[in-house]
């Protein structure tokens, strides 16, 4: 084994020139192997530039507001690998070797043996059909909402906002998703062209598009379909859960159609913080102020036989 994952305390302490090298390597290899991931992203800006172009919408606000800035730390954030080397892979390695030493019973092992196609096709709908509970859990639930709503507070919707998401929300997220995988227990990994069709497809239903996909808008989730699920609109509201897949909010009365009214993006009632930092205690926050009543409210004296309260 080698790059980041072979590196120990003791090799760091011992040799810092040398780890150091270690890890330089590894960020240019990582680089270098996801050009299609930049490539993607840059396509998707202009995609999105472009439409607003077309459609003679204000940049100012779209390009310059405060909230369009944060998105692109977030990009950033992302594109860089920051928050995904200094703490979800660690976070996932630990996860996993938990999950392996304490529930291996969760596997089901007769899907590694089925034709890798199978396993793939598998894999793609269980985790598609998880993602659907898992996002209307986000939002159905008032404690998991707090650490999902940041990635709704953004009031222009642009491309960026796909990666607008906390720490904690993000390790949420993994936690859930580390169950079906597990169950699972498929030995194949998702081919490069998939996982970049599918990364693509996220930036493209955030970038405020209004496409449809027509008829195919009954099984795949479109930007028009995406966007509704981003509207503040009284209709709208946890609808739409689809990550790729709409046929699940279809079959289970999630589904709400666009309509004709221009809509409005952003929370209902609430507006966070501008600032990458403090985003990321907007779920701590939340659930204070979530439980702070019943912390704070005093203990209920018992009542005394025959006695009326005051």
């Amino acid at each position: 084994m080698s790059g980041l994952l072979s590196l120990r305390p003791s090799d760091v302490f011992a040799d810092p020139a040398g780890s150091a090298m270690v890890v330089v390597d590894s960020i240019v290899r990582n680089v270098t192997a996801e050009g299609w991931f930049y490539g993607q992203f840059a396509a998707a800006l202009a995609l999105g530039l472009a439409i607003d172009l077309i459609r003679r919408r204000e940049l100012g606000p779209r390009y310059l507001s405060k909230g369009v800035r944060l998105d692109l730390v977030y990009s950033l954030m992302e594109l860089t690998h920051v928050v995904t080397y200094t703490i979800m892979l660690p976070a996932g390695l630990a996860l996993t070797h938990a999950l392996q030493t304490w529930a291996p019973w969760l596997e089901i092992r007769v899907l590694s043996s089925l034709p890798q196609w199978s396993q793939l096709l598998i894999l793609f709908v269980v985790t598609d059909l998880w993602v659907y509970w898992w996002h209307r859990l986000q939002h159905e639930s008032r404690i998991v909402w707090q650490f999902h709503k940041t990635h709704h507070s953004q009031l222009h919707l642009n491309v960026m906002t796909t990666f607008r998401a906390t720490v904690l929300d993000r390790l949420l997220a993994m936690v859930s998703l580390a169950i079906p995988a597990a169950i699972m227990d498929v030995h194949i990994a998702m081919p490069v062209a998939i996982a970049a069709l599918l990364q693509f497809h996220q930036l493209v239903i955030h970038s405020d598009s209004g496409w449809s996909w027509g008829p195919l808008d009954r099984i795949f989730v479109s930007p028009s379909f995406h966007e509704v699920h981003h509207s503040s609109l009284e209709p709208h509201l946890d609808k739409n859960y689809g990550g790729v897949l709409s046929i699940w909010d279809h079959m289970f009365g999630t589904y709400v159609a666009r309509g004709d009214r221009e809509l409005v993006y952003g929370l209902v009632g609430e507006r966070l913080p501008e600032a990458w930092f403090k985003q990321q205690f907007v779920p701590l926050v939340g659930l204070w102020r979530l439980f702070r009543p019943a912390i704070a409210a005093p203990p209920v004296a018992d009542a005394v036989p025959g006695e009326t309260p005051a």
